[in-house]
């Protein structure tokens, strides 16, 4: 069953997109691709710059000419987790920048609202030791 509707794709940068759902799969039209990973898709696979990967039977696509993104995602080393009811699909770094990351000991920037709503972001600690306390409701 197909479910077309708006998509919120979690990534470096949030997107909100018109997309679908197939067998709670999320799928996305080729020109939206782009968009949201930063590789086109074109006949020899899906590019960004000189670079190609093909798709070959990795990448599943519908008669619309929509693709699956969470297999898109996978493609290029992306890990990738979709949740239909909510319509969203969070799209995570790269192999190399998470290992990069544990290896180096490197966090990557990020901004969130302090306490009294102004943006903070990581780097305004650089060289200072800084704790990052996390909670939820849930």
């Amino acid at each position: 069953m197909t479910m077309t509707n708006e998509i919120t794709v979690l990534s470096n940068n949030p997107i909100v997109t018109t997309g679908s759902w197939v067998n709670d799969e999320p799928y996305l039209a080729a020109k939206d691709v782009k968009e949201v990973l930063g590789w086109e898709l074109k006949t020899e696979g899906l590019c960004r710059g000189d670079s190609c990967i093909p798709l070959g039977d990795n990448v599943d696509s519908n008669a619309s000419d929509s693709y699956n993104l969470s297999q898109l995602a996978n493609l290029i080393g992306r890990p990738s987790l979709a949740e239909k009811n909510l319509g969203i699909v969070a799209i995570g770094q790269s192999h190399n920048k998470r290992s990069d990351a544990l290896t180096k000991r490197i966090a990557p920037d990020f901004t969130l609202p302090d306490i009294s709503g102004a943006d903070r972001a990581l780097s305004d600690w650089a060289g200072k030791k800084r704790l990052l306390v996390a909670f939820s409701s849930w």
